[in-house]
């Protein structure tokens, strides 16, 4: 064979195969791969270093590792309590129940809670599966689905805890400022107190985010000995709102001195119990906020306020590196806070709703101060849990930064973010960080403005977590198998689909320029991000779903109004076959594209090895191509044998190949073509590699490394005449049709202003009777190409017909075959020489075959297409016979070799099957 042929002398390391390495290289390796495979010597253990079996050893650094981490209450129940309640619980009661009344306010809960509940199911199933490492959601989601999905969720829910603490801290200073502030609820003075304004309020909140600075760095054992105290004190206050709406008696609230909506003078009145306030409050009354005037509220614009009392969900899972078991403590720390949290909602706005007069609730949003029986425990009970809840989110956002730091998706950008100091390790730069970017924030300085932005990040994050669990419910992988066992894949979809109808209802430019940063972040990550060490979903989803519809790809149904070329190319080596590869990838129309290689070498632990090696360094070859084929690499006794097994067995289910592709058969030396993939590949501007992070070129010179040399010896061609032809009879026993390749090392695209034709050359055609399969797989293979985009632009097709005289006939019949056939293309009738008496009709050749002229037959068309296909891009033309009895092989190499000797590119074809269809 040529160099784009089958050369497959698979021998020696010197005179090296097309497809092979030197077996005596490969076995004398001191590296071998044979050599690196650990192994139990007379049943011993593996012991590691200090004499203890390694899974006792494993279990023991694990003790040691979880040693002073958090238990669940502590890590999980508490932090996600103190996050839920945040600024809702003792601030936004009054605002929201006021705006929305009761049966809104209760249905906001529901809903709100229905979203969080559905999400909690998805992250209680992802983390029961699997061990969840530092970054929480952002682990969960990167692992799951991916690093383009995880990094660009993971620095949205960065950014979204980012605002959440800036909320949290605000909140915190709006507390500050109507409780101690000049005219404070707690100060009898009105002018006594801590002066207040813009940036006054900016500096309690800058004193106050370095207090939770200071908890940050100390690390997680601070934190979860001052969450504890604060949840302490939390419910402390939520105790003493419970028993002063049990028993204080009527009594008036002021309008704090920041409403200017309505006149300081007017009093608000606290009812008690009555089924009359209750009526009042059961409708709506949505109307300004004092906070910030001239914005009329709405039910979209309440919930998106009323979603951030549900969206501490995360607080657990956020530092689930920290906790001693994130498997047990996750699901159930989490869902134990949202029943808690829910009942102490609902509680408390029904006890509001039957005791405040809607002026109260809506025009003193620390209502709940005024009507306890002591005043100052709802001041400590708002500062422990702003303050707790802006802890929280902090290290949370500490957390997923220095977890995106850790897996470089960023390039090195977030590299220094991956730095740790103590003994604890704690994430000194990420800490300072969000810090930072938390200090910015403040400068918004108003919570209600702050609130939706949180809510939409959040949702977002929530709905990418459930979109992960319903992936990996639905790719049905073994290793999911979650010990949680209360979800279903239809509860997480329909927790995500509600994630994004919430967020179009609740603010649809927010919710679209959030989507649109993720969108951004995704694509980014898709063309820059690196390689990463974990597997992601989508394969598994590809697998089930091409498992499924292969099933029901059934090929007793095919049709041949749906046939498409299925091609088996067998290739010797990519380095002498890239011309080749790369013309029959044009030629596949959609259809399967298998590039074969037999190593003609026993099946035992070396070969298997090399086959591995070689398998990769081809599927490279191919990605980097831009091939859509499939690699098939087998061990096989002898070339002819490996093929057979290949024509049987290639392909999976109904998409097996119909044709088998090989290059010519000869003894001339191959030429190297892998240059023509170098070239391409250096088109690329750096730029653009630079930008897209594109490693081809590196890639490249891996696999140039790896594929086996060229043959330089003609001696070293390992496949005879007689077995080359044998494959080409298997292929027609098994009903394949066949394509013989030559001239394709001088195949070139950039010539086809030069040669801008596709010629059809029919042979032993039978015009007055039923085509064959052989003339109608040559159309049809030349208008497959056709169909190509950059061949149909720059090419026409050219058929030529041979006839003795024309008469008209033949180009009559054979364009109503092309009519009929939908197939543009000129017809040109060519007479032969004088003194010949050959021509296109099945006749001619018999009686040529009759006379012993074969070969005279097949030179004298192949100095017509010299004459006529000189400035064609490539000739497609009929097959000589193909022998029954393979002592006749070395004739057919022979007609095979006159038949296409000094043209341009040639494909010949014998079809096997029926190709076209005229009708519908």
């Amino acid at each position: 064979m040529t160099s784009d042929g089958y050369h497959a002398r698979e021998m020696e390391c010197k005179s090296e195969t097309d497809s092979v390495v030197g077996w005596e290289q490969l076995s004398s390796s001191p590296t071998g791969a044979h050599n690196s495979i650990p192994t139990l010597v007379d049943g011993e253990d593996d012991l590691g270093d200090d004499q203890q079996p390694l899974l006792s050893q494993k279990i023991a650094d694990r003790k040691r590792a979880n040693k002073g981490k958090l238990s669940m209450i502590l890590g999980v129940t508490l932090p996600c309590c103190l996050s839920i309640f945040s600024v809702i619980l003792f601030l936004r009661l009054g605002f929201v129940l006021g705006q929305a009344g009761y049966w809104q306010t209760i249905l906001m809960v529901v809903v709100g809670y229905f979203v969080v509940i559905l999400t909690v199911l998805s992250i209680s199933a992802i983390s029961t599966s699997a061990t969840v490492e530092g970054g929480g959601v952002y682990f969960m989601i990167s692992r799951a689905l991916g690093p383009e999905f995880g990094g660009s969720v993971g620095l949205i829910f960065f950014v979204a805890n980012v605002f959440a603490s800036a909320s949290y801290i605000i909140g915190f200073v709006e507390a500050l400022g109507s409780n101690v502030g000049t005219g404070g609820s707690l100060l009898h003075c009105k002018e006594c107190g801590l002066p207040v304004g813009q940036w006054y309020n900016f500096l309690y909140g800058t004193a106050v985010l370095f207090l939770c600075l200071f908890v940050c760095l100390v690390g997680a054992g601070l934190f979860a000995k001052t969450t504890f105290i604060i949840f302490c004190a939390v419910m402390v206050s939520l105790a003493s709102v419970l028993f002063s709406f049990g028993f204080e008696d009527e009594t008036t609230a002021r309008v704090p001195k920041e409403n200017n909506l309505i006149s300081n003078a007017t009093v608000l009145n606290y009812t008690s119990w009555s089924w009359n306030t209750f009526k009042i409050n059961f409708g709506t009354h949505y109307t300004e906020d004092y906070t910030n005037p001239g914005t009329l509220m709405s039910f979209q614009s309440v919930f998106a306020i009323m979603f951030n009392g549900c969206t501490g969900i995360m607080a657990g899972a956020n530092i689930s590196g920290d906790l001693k078991n994130p498997s047990v403590a996750i699901p159930q720390g989490t869902l134990l806070a949202c029943g808690i949290t829910f009942i102490v909602y609902v509680i408390l706005f029904t006890f509001s709703a039957f005791t405040c007069s809607r002026d109260l609730l809506l025009n003193n949003y620390n209502y709940l101060q005024y009507i306890n029986a002591l005043p100052p425990m709802i001041t400590v009970g708002v500062f422990a849990a702003t303050l707790s809840a802006a802890l929280s989110t902090l290290i949370g956002a500490s957390r997923v930064l220095q977890a995106l730091a850790k897996d470089r998706l960023f390039s090195g950008i977030l590299h220094p973010f991956t730095w740790t100091v103590g003994k604890n390790k704690e994430p000194l730069p990420a800490v300072l960080f969000s810090w930072f970017i938390v200090q910015m924030t403040l400068f918004l300085g108003r919570l209600n403005s702050i609130a939706p932005i949180v809510t939409m990040f959040f949702l977002v994050s929530y709905g990418v977590v459930n979109l992960a669990c319903f992936a990996l419910k639905v790719a049905s992988a073994p290793n999911f198998r979650p010990t949680f066992q209360v979800y279903a894949r239809y509860t997480s979809a329909f927790g995500a689909l509600s994630c994004v109808v919430l967020m179009f209802f609740i603010q649809p430019a927010y919710a679209g320029a959030t989507i649109a940063v993720m969108v951004l972040l995704f694509v980014y990550l898709l063309i820059r991000g690196p390689a990463t060490p974990w597997g992601d979903v989508s394969q598994a989803l590809i697998y089930h779903q091409v498992r499924k519809y292969l099933l029901r790809l059934d090929i007793r149904k095919s049709h041949v109004k749906f046939w498409r070329p299925e091609i088996l190319l067998m290739v010797s080596n990519p380095r002498s076959a890239f011309n080749l590869i790369r013309f029959t990838n044009d030629l596949k129309k959609g259809g399967l594209y298998v590039l074969g290689h037999v190593i003609p070498q026993p099946f035992n632990a070396e070969t298997s090895q090399y086959q591995s090696e070689q398998r990769d360094a081809w599927l490279t070859f191919v990605e980097i191509s831009k091939m859509k084929a499939f690699v098939e690499l087998i061990l096989s006794s002898s070339i002819k044998t490996g093929t057979q097994s290949l024509l049987s067995a290639a392909g999976l289910g109904g998409m097996k190949p119909n044709t088998l592709a090989m290059g010519f058969y000869s003894n001339d030396l191959p030429v190297d073509t892998l240059e023509n993939l170098e070239e391409k590949l250096y088109k690329r501007s750096k730029a653009v590699r630079y930008i897209i992070r594109d490693q081809s070129l590196e890639k490249y010179e891996r696999v140039k490394a790896t594929l086996p040399e060229l043959r330089t010896l003609p001696s070293e061609q390992g496949l005879t005449g007689v077995e080359y032809v044998g494959m080409i009879q298997d292929a027609k026993t098994v009903g394949k049709n066949v394509c013989i390749m030559r001239y394709f090392e001088n195949f070139d695209k950039h010539l086809f202003d030069d040669r801008p034709y596709i010629d059809v050359w029919p042979l032993r055609v039978r015009y007055y009777e039923e085509f064959d399969n052989t003339f109608m797989l040559v159309l049809q293979l030349a208008c497959v190409l056709h169909m190509k985009q950059d061949w149909k632009s720059h090419t026409k097709i050219r058929i030529f017909v041979i006839i003795e005289n024309d008469m008209g006939i033949e180009r009559e019949i054979l364009e109503e075959l092309l009519k009929e056939t939908r197939i543009s293309a000129t017809v040109h009738m060519v007479t032969p020489p004088t003194n010949s008496r050959y021509c296109t009709f099945t006749e001619s050749f018999t009686t040529a075959a009759s006379m012993g002229q074969r070969l005279q037959y097949h030179r004298e068309i192949n100095g017509l297409m010299q004459e006529h296909s000189n400035n064609a891009s490539v000739i497609f033309t009929s097959l000589p016979p193909i022998p029954p009895d393979i002592s006749k092989a070395d004739d057919f190499l022979n007609e095979m070799d006159i038949l296409s000797a000094d043209i341009p590119p040639v494909v010949m074809v014998y079809g096997n099957m029926p190709v076209m269809s005229m009708d519908l």
